[in-house]
């Protein structure tokens, strides 16, 4: 069956949901809040499972070359007494460490090659029901839809989203070790 789907977001998240759904034959339109999608943050690590994810995209084997192997992620408290993450990694699936900019950059090439719609300075405000399907509207009161499904990979500040972000009582200090 397909589907209309409407993704909020074109990060990492909402380029390889559309992606994905596109792979399946889906109709996917893609909502970007910026002028012009790009990369938001620095590096990331991606974990096994989201290899997988882009090795179904077909975006894998340019994503390994693109970035590191990481064996193991540890880190402790600032006096050195306890350890908050410790995430050993098999040696036959290690994470990968990405400069953010590049995974971006990939992802958004094959989005622009299938043709992928993108609705960019689409800031999505509601998405309210309309009988059984989904509308999409917009701070500046655009509508689109209606859709079979919403995916949401609008991030921390999605209008979207019943939780409300707040400031975080610890940080973190990332840094390349050999």
């Amino acid at each position: 069956m397909k589907l209309r789907i409407a993704i909020t977001g074109a990060g990492i998240g909402g380029l390889s949901a559309a992606l994905l759904a596109h792979a399946e034959s889906h109709d996917v339109t893609l909502f970007e809040q910026f002028d012009r999608p790009g990369p938001v943050g620095s590096g990331l690590v991606i974990q096994p499972v989201g290899l997988a994810v882009l090795d179904l995209i077909g975006a894998g084997e340019e994503a390994r070359a693109l970035s590191c192997p990481i064996l193991r992620m540890y880190g402790d408290t600032a006096k050195g007494d306890r350890t908050v993450l410790d995430v050993p990694y098999p040696t036959g699936a290690p994470g990968r460490a990405f400069q953010r900019a590049g995974l971006f950059d990939l992802l958004w090439r094959r989005v622009t090659a299938v043709g992928i719609p993108t609705v960019t300075s689409a800031r999505v405000t509601a998405a309210p029901l309309d009988r059984d399907r989904r509308l999409i509207r917009l701070a500046d009161g655009r509508a689109f839809g209606p859709f079979d499904l919403v995916v949401d990979a609008a991030g921390a500040g999605s209008h979207l989203s019943p939780i409300q972000t707040r400031p975080l009582s610890y940080g973190a200090i990332w840094g390349t070790v050999p």
